[in-house]
């Protein structure tokens, strides 16, 4: 499905749905905060934070799990849609985006959103979000990946993937 004409709070609700893969398996990222920060760092650091607020350990950032979540955004972006499946992707499926960066893991989730203006919006609407706050709250998930793409449109998608390696 392509996002046409959606009002940003609509897709964001939209957006609320959240995939878990409990299956077992064997990158430059868009957009910079004005202060020169990355927004992916910058997401990981606010994702940290709410963890920190609950009594959970940080997660580690992982470069294969960036790999993954740019790759997403950057699908997103290409067919403008906030989806944790795309057809007709190159890489559909969250498990199809870790085996392609050569992620073994035990445990795997993902977040995604679509037109937060900053990393502080986007995480505060996941953690508003019962599905999204449970993976980024899970105490079984060890490491992050995040991403920010912008459409043709310059519409922000943003991804977060977790994972817990094998």
């Amino acid at each position: 499905m392509r996002i046409q004409q959606l009002m940003p709070v609509l897709v964001f609700a939209v957006a609320t749905a959240c995939a878990t893969l409990p299956i077992p398996t064997s990158g430059s990222t868009s957009g910079s905060t004005s202060g020169g920060g990355s927004v992916v760092l910058d997401v990981v650091r606010f994702t940290n934070d709410a963890r920190a607020r609950n009594g959970l350990a940080p997660l580690a950032a992982s470069s294969k799990l960036m790999a993954a979540a740019d790759i997403q955004a950057r699908q997103m972006a290409e067919f403008r849609t906030v989806q944790h499946t795309i057809s007709g992707a190159q890489y559909p499926t969250l498990q199809s985006r870790l085996q392609a960066v050569d992620y073994a893991y035990s445990n795997a989730a993902e977040n995604a959103a679509w037109n937060q203006p900053d990393a502080q919006s986007v995480v505060a609407g996941w953690m508003s979000s019962t599905g999204h706050r449970a993976n980024i709250l899970d105490a079984n998930l060890r490491e992050i990946g995040a991403a920010m793409a912008r459409s043709a449109k310059g519409e922000p998608y943003w991804v977060q993937v977790f994972g817990t390696p094998r």
